[in-house]
């Protein structure tokens, strides 16, 4: 059997933790360091030579582009001493959003994370609730997006006139997935959004909302526009509480307090990005993937 290594870096120790547990491996946690200049350093606390493989993990955000270049060092070096194989736990994957070609002249940035990570080595890119699933690919190494629907299912099971809604159509298979396990209805709002501005505008489909609880499910809040906007959507048309899940919370300029000021309930996240929302812990999906990876 291969000998593997679980390493992590110092924001994500509880994941490697867990997973270190749970597999019966040894964890160690990296050092790092910023140079005046702002490059970044990084260092295997122990002698890794003697591992045939590694499982790294790294929850890049915030600081995103500092934390992107820390794992592709991380990599290169754990192959460079001679480690085989490599699997990257990026449990948010930043850059994700940008999956395909909006206007003339951009990067597929997802493609360029991918193939950067590609190129250096990974084995396996493993993430949960990756923006776009279908654009989750490059060759040579396998990409794993971990969906965390039944968690949500579960936190709602019981809850009565409940409604789920995505904020838009993007995201209405994830709703639906939810949807399956619980049995309960529902719907999107049509979102618009200029390619150029930004700017966000809503459009309410037929919605029976009245008198009922509302979750909106999405893979991300960043500044929390569409919720706020979509708050207002549903309270007119008689909602009685609106709560906000999502698997990761960037909560950007105060959102959560915006949030809340329009009318929204509660907000729940993962601990893919730890807040105090985090109140969904994805550690055993990642376990669970891992364990058909290295045993």
């Amino acid at each position: 059997m291969a000998k593997y290594l679980v390493a992590s870096f110092p924001w994500s120790s509880d994941m490697g933790n867990d997973v270190a547990n749970a597999l019966g491996l040894m964890h160690v946690v990296l050092e790092t360091k910023q140079f005046p200049d702002g490059e970044s350093y990084i260092r295997y606390p122990i002698d890794i030579s003697t591992y045939d493989g590694l499982i790294l993990i790294q929850r890049a955000y915030p600081e995103q582009n500092t934390r992107l270049i820390q794992a592709m060092l991380a990599i290169h070096a754990a192959h460079d001493l001679g480690v085989k194989r490599v699997h990257v736990i990026l449990p948010y994957l930043p850059y994700s959003r940008q999956d395909r070609r909006f206007r003339d002249g951009e990067p597929v940035s997802l493609q360029t994370m991918l193939s950067l990570l590609s190129s250096l080595g990974a084995s396996s890119i493993i993430t949960v609730d990756v923006h776009k699933p279908e654009a989750f690919r490059v060759a040579n190494t396998q990409c794993i997006n971990i969906e965390p629907f039944k968690l949500y299912a579960d936190r709602l099971r019981g809850i009565k006139d409940a409604v789920l809604l995505s904020p838009d159509i993007g995201s209405l298979w994830r709703v639906g997935k939810v949807s399956e396990y619980l049995g309960v209805s529902f719907s999107y709002l049509e979102k618009f959004r200029d390619r150029v501005t930004g700017e966000v505008t809503m459009k309410p489909k037929e919605l029976d909302v009245a008198g009922k609880e509302v979750f909106i499910i999405d893979d991300i809040i960043a500044t929390g526009g569409t919720i706020i906007e979509a708050t207002k959507i549903l309270r007119s048309l008689g909602a009685i509480r609106i709560h906000a899940i999502a698997t990761h919370c960037l909560l950007l300029n105060m959102a959560d307090s915006r949030m809340f000021d329009a009318g929204v309930s509660s907000i729940t996240c993962s601990n893919t990005i730890p807040t105090r929302y985090s109140e969904v812990n994805v550690n055993q999906l990642i376990i669970n993937v891992l364990k058909e990876l290295v045993t």
